[in-house]
């Protein structure tokens, strides 16, 4: 008996797409502006002592944890090999201009609804390979005997 791994499209998919929806957010959030408080004093708010951190320091910690996951998801589309591929994930989660149906994003990229889902699938898949090196991939185990 063997042990295998199999790939679980379906959740893997999930796991892509969730994170890709939230693209948009994390690019607003490493681009927000963030300034440190200033108590009513005039003076910046000393650093605590309890090792709990301060709403600015916070405030900092997201921005640039937020950074970080924007990096990391440019650098796992840009692994995407067929760069029609790319265009059609860059265009349906990363676009920041206006957030489109699925309709007119394929309509407006000359692909049948077919196409455009197959396209999107396709990416999904190669995107989870290259984040975090794989960390959104979603694995079955299938046990069995395997004759060679």
């Amino acid at each position: 008996m063997r042990l295998l791994k199999r790939v679980d499209v379906q959740f893997t998919k999930k796991n892509v797409y969730d994170v890709l929806e939230s693209y948009r957010s994390y690019v607003r959030m490493a681009g927000a502006e963030y300034l440190p408080k200033i108590t009513t004093a005039y003076s910046f708010e000393p650093k605590t002592l309890t090792g709990k951190n301060t709403a600015t320091e916070n405030m900092v910690i997201e921005h640039v944890d937020a950074e970080a996951e924007v990096i990391e998801i440019e650098r796992a589309v840009n692994c995407i090999m067929d760069p029609y591929v790319r265009q059609v994930i860059a265009k349906k989660y990363m676009d920041m201009k206006i957030q489109l149906p699925d309709k007119a994003i394929y309509m407006d990229l000359g692909y049948s609804e077919s196409e455009f889902y197959r396209m999107l699938s396709r990416g999904a898949l190669e995107f989870a390979e290259a984040y975090r090196k794989g960390k959104l991939i979603v694995y079955r185990k299938i046990l069995g005997d395997i004759c060679k």
